[in-house]
């Protein structure tokens, strides 16, 4: 199964996308390539789509998904990934180019219903000084409001307000249905239960892929 090592991870927001597959292309040995990764490469390395989002960058506006799946398709071709990569994304799902289907290429898509969604993401609390994420109900805090790890404040972020969430998860929806609706047509989508810790969604997708 040393072929199936071009994955694509697509899950909502609050599935815990990044996290899974930090671990699952740690697992096999691959690169984990996100957009921003890819985008913030292109910057810096000053190529010409770098250039194009950067005039977008310096405008505050956000890059065309096409434009970042373009940027993303030459990331996956450079030579750390020639023998695999991880790539996961979330909201927005750019269009994924349909020349990776030929590199034996995989979708998993984690799977996650907008109320567990909604649960974990407006539960969050960040800490304002070290960063540490709690959740009112999966990880509380000692005292309400103040951080266990260093005693500062914790504050609730914009994007995770009931009506931020629901915006972002509207958005995932939109961009990815036609993308996994696409994979899943042509056989190559592989749907994970994401309500689950990570380590057994992990372990779940590397016995699937016969990497075990």
């Amino acid at each position: 199964m040393a072929a199936v090592t071009r994955l694509v991870l697509i899950g909502p927001p609050g599935a815990e996308t990044a996290e899974a597959a930090d671990r699952l292309a740690g697992g096999l040995g691959l690169p984990s390539i996100s957009n921003r990764d890819a985008v913030q490469s292109a910057v810096r390395a000053g190529s010409e789509l770098g250039d194009d989002v950067r005039r977008f960058m310096d405008a505050e506006q956000a890059p065309p998904l096409k434009l970042v799946a373009a940027i993303v398709q030459r990331r996956l071709g450079e030579p750390d990934a020639v023998n695999g990569f991880v790539y996961w994304t979330e909201s927005p799902v750019p269009p994924l180019p349909r020349s990776l289907e030929t590199l034996g290429i995989r979708v998993v898509e984690l799977v996650l219903s907008d109320a567990e969604a909604t649960r974990r993401l407006t539960g969050r609390r960040t800490c304002r000084s070290c960063g540490k994420t709690w959740h009112v109900e999966s990880s509380p805090t000692l005292i309400e409001g103040v951080c266990d790890r260093c005693g500062s404040e914790l504050f609730h972020r914009d994007d995770d307000i009931p009506a931020a969430v629901a915006d972002r998860l509207s958005v995932y929806h939109k961009h990815s249905a036609p993308v996994l609706a696409h994979y899943r047509a042509a056989g190559l989508l592989i749907r994970v239960d994401a309500t689950r810790p990570t380590e057994e969604i992990t372990t779940e997708l590397t016995n699937r892929l016969g990497r075990s």
